[in-house]
């Protein structure tokens, strides 16, 4: 798939992908944006005038849709999905209307397959689907289904839900190779295929790309304020100690003039309770919250299970003893927004790259130099011949379910529906719209019609207002593409989204240059544990779910509680081995033997 001249917004993109993942960071959670034109609204009646024949499509609903081209048999395929993006346009009333869904509907029908969907309101989606399947009716043969694993595991122990995996058999290939032979496919499959081997459903797929490399994550890292250190002629830290003297610096000359250089004021601001925050990593210590997957080792673990452990505890409190560790942060980063806006926080943990705060301080980056900003740090060693970590977002991200159902009783009409879907050409559609409408060709490759970085680049200020009218005004001219249009919520998704300098605008600055350099840096670094561990592991059993469901809540609590303790210095260093001893008691080491297995099996390891 080729890459675009000027391509996806990479914070919004990776933000919308985080809506699946852990939330002990969904604080920086940001709406989604497209990645077309920002005047939409002022070639909406260019495009509808100039496209009337076509749109004419649109008139004919699934119910009376032609016959395709070679008359190929239609065959009814009734749909169940989620009218997700009902503030923009009614996909009842007029999904018919869009062409990047006129094009979708002609592949399928090319393979012989009528689309008939039904639609529900969101907030409405969940219910309707636990009472339609509850109650074995209305059911259709194909639905979104946002159900817990679980939940889908025991509809299809009940023969509501069917096998995939035989049904790539049927049809012409298309699909089967892409699930049997794609890298990301085969990594996808992996991970909801049961302990059995069956594959009950189809997932939201992202698979991410820095600068045209695919199957390539962003990393989760400390990041400080670049401007405060070169207002002290301080270097970005490369050691534990150049690290707490740039957080006492911050702190005893107060660099955003508030008079405000207090303990916790321009420090370190993050939440460590799940072991979410990142100075964990340069420990040595995996993610959390309470076990992860040390990928290096391929050896599920507990950070409470780890040597370091004790070197991060005296750490961390020891910034805090020194006032250098904001303790309105240990246990929620609710206020972490609010304190970053107002020049109080001189580091934190974040996504490499991200640009989430930075918008919101009066005296924000800006692209001529100046103003404020923050540089993501490289892996510190903090305790000699230990590797640091870093934590990696999944670059072959899944999530939800897609299923075929009991009414399904031709396997030949779902194998087709699969073919089209995963077609080349509907991936295009999934991802870059029509050609003509959203992209042309130039040069061989593909490049947006009328993009303005000023909208929709990495690294633009926020505004809510913004960028709702600018998704209606794609909306009103029918141009919205499969990603913000069926995509995840209608059918899987299959989305590449994209990081680093080709998500900018050609010669447009939007965030420090270290920051790029940081990523082409840690690219390869090749240490990782997991920023959401759920992505490394395969689909658990019912015997692991329930296993895992009867222990979890009472041992992330207590985790959770023994890690406030420790930083906060209400508990010693000197209780580890007491505190993990109860932690087991509470069934730790089951759940890390569970997680092994999942990997495993994730991993193809015997």
């Amino acid at each position: 798939m080729k890459k675009l001249l000027v391509v996806l917004l990479a914070a919004a993109m990776c933000v919308s992908m985080l809506a699946g993942c852990s939330s002990s960071k969904s604080d920086e959670s940001s709406s989604e944006a497209s990645t077309e034109s920002s005047t939409a609204a002022e070639s909406s009646a260019a495009v509808e005038e100039s496209s009337k024949a076509e749109s004419s499509a649109a008139e004919s609903s699934a119910e009376e849709s032609s016959q395709p081209e070679g008359n190929v048999e239609l065959r009814d395929f009734t749909m169940l999905g989620d009218d997700a993006f009902t503030s923009y346009y009614s996909a009842t009333d007029s999904m018919e209307e869009f062409y990047a869904w006129q094009a979708f509907r002609k592949l399928e029908e090319a393979k012989g397959v009528n689309m008939k969907v039904e639609y529900v309101v969101n907030d409405q989606y969940l219910t309707t689907v636990q009472t339609r399947f509850a109650a074995m009716k209305d059911i259709p043969m194909f639905a979104y289904n946002n159900e817990t694993d679980a939940e889908v595991l025991a509809l299809a122990q009940n023969g509501i839900v069917l096998d995939i995996l035989p049904m790539l058999d049927q049809g012409d290939g298309t699909a089967k190779k892409f699930f049997t032979e794609n890298d990301f496919g085969v990594t996808a499959a992996n991970k909801v295929k049961t302990p059995e081997g069956q594959m009950y459903w189809l997932p939201n797929i992202y698979i991410s790309d820095y600068d045209g490399t695919y199957g390539v994550g962003t990393n989760f890292t400390v990041t400080i304020r670049e401007d405060w250190l070169n207002q002290y002629g301080l270097s970005l830290p490369t050691t534990l100690d150049e690290f707490t003297n740039a957080l006492k610096t911050f702190n005893e000359n107060d660099p955003s003039g508030s008079g405000a250089n207090t303990a916790g004021m321009n420090v370190y601001s993050y939440n460590p309770c799940d072991f979410a925050d990142a100075i964990g990593q340069w420990f040595g210590l995996v993610g959390g919250p309470v076990v992860n997957v040390n990928w290096d080792e391929e050896k599920a673990t507990s950070p409470w299970k780890q040597d370091t452990v004790k070197d991060y505890f005296s750490y961390v409190n020891d910034l805090y003893n020194q006032g250098l560790y904001d303790s309105e942060m240990v246990g929620s980063t609710d206020t972490l927004r609010t304190k970053v806006a107002n020049n109080q926080v001189g580091s934190y943990s974040t996504y490499a790259l991200a640009t989430t705060y930075e918008p919101l301080i009066e005296a924000a980056f800006k692209a001529d130099g100046g103003g404020a900003c923050y540089d993501d740090i490289y892996p510190i060693t903090a305790v000699e011949g230990v590797t640091p970590l870093l934590q990696l977002e999944d670059p072959v991200y899944v999530w939800d379910h897609f299923v075929f159902t009991n009414q399904l009783t031709d396997p030949t009409l779902g194998a087709a529906f699969m073919d089209a879907y995963y077609s080349d050409e509907n991936i295009d559609l999934i991802n870059y719209g029509v050609e003509g409408k959203n992209y042309e060709i130039k040069d061989g490759e593909k490049q947006w019609i009328q993009y303005d970085a000023k909208q929709e680049g990495a690294g633009v200020k926020y505004n809510a207002d913004a960028l709702n009218k600018y998704l209606q005004e794609k909306a009103d001219a029918r141009i919205s593409y499969g990603k913000i249009l069926y995509s995840r919520y209608v059918t899987p998704d299959m989305t590449y989204y994209q990081l680093g300098d080709a998500t900018r605008a050609p010669k447009e600055q939007v965030w420090a240059a270290q920051k790029t350099e940081y990523q082409e840096k840690t690219i390869d670094y090749g240490h990782w544990t997991s920023i959401d561990v759920g992505g490394t592991l395969a689909t658990a059993s019912t015997e692991e779910t329930d296993k895992v469901n009867a222990i979890y809540n009472d041992l992330h609590s207590a985790s959770q509680q023994d890690v406030s303790a420790l930083v906060l210095g209400q508990s010693s260093v000197d209780d580890l081995d007491t505190l993990v001893s109860q932690l087991d008691d509470l069934g730790l080491q089951d759940m890390i033997d569970i997680y092994q297995a999942r990997y495993n099996r994730f991993k193809g390891i015997d």
